[in-house]
C-alpha cells in the first residue's frame, strides 16, 4: 500500500522531531543545572561579602575599607540578581522544551495509532477476502454435491 509507505515516512519524520525535541530538552536541563549552580555560587559569594562587611564594621575598619566592602556587597547583590534572572530564563526554557517534547511525542503517537488502525483494517480486509473465498469454495462444493446426487437416482 503506497499510503503505508507515506505513513512510514511521516512516522519517521515525527520520530526525528521527537528526538530533536528530546535533545533540546537535554540542553535545557543542562542550562538549568548550570544556572542553578551559578546562582548557588553567587549567593555564597554575596553572603561572604556581607560577612566581610560585618566583620570589618565590628573590628572598626577605616571608612575607605568599609566603603570598598560595601561596594563589594552591592556588586555581589547585583550579580546574584542577574543570576536569578538567568535561572528564571533557564527555567522558562526548560518548560518550553518540556512542552515541545510532549507535543512531539503526542504527534508521533497519533501517527503510530493511525498506522496501527490501518494495519488492523488491512488485516480485517484480508480476513474478509479469505472468508469470502472459503465461502465461495464451500458453495461450489455444495452445488457439485447436490448436482451429483440429482444425477444418481
Amino acid at each position: 500500500m503506497s499510503g503505508g509507505f507515506r505513513l512510514g515516512v511521516v512516522l519517521r519524520l515525527r520520530e526525528m522531531a521527537e528526538d530533536a525535541a528530546r535533545a533540546k530538552l537535554a540542553t535545557a536541563v543542562d542550562a538549568h543545572r548550570v544556572a542553578t549552580q551559578a546562582l548557588v555560587a553567587l549567593t555564597d559569594a554575596e553572603h561572604a561579602a556581607e560577612g566581610r562587611l560585618v566583620e570589618m564594621g565590628a573590628s572598626g575598619a577605616q571608612a575607605g575599607d568599609l566603603r570598598a566592602a560595601s561596594a563589594g556587597v552591592e556588586a555581589a547583590e547585583l550579580a546574584t540578581a542577574q543570576g536569578r534572572t538567568r535561572l528564571m530564563a533557564a527555567s522558562e526554557g526548560l518548560l518550553v522544551a518540556r512542552g515541545a517534547l510532549a507535543e512531539a511525542s503526542k504527534r508521533r503517537d497519533v501517527v503510530e495509532r493511525l498506522r496501527d488502525r490501518i494495519r488492523l483494517l488491512e488485516a480485517k480486509e484480508a480476513q474478509h477476502r479469505e472468508d469470502s473465498q472459503l465461502s465461495e469454495i464451500a458453495g461450489v462444493r455444495h452445488a457439485r454435491a447436490l448436482g451429483s446426487r440429482e444425477v444418481e437416482p
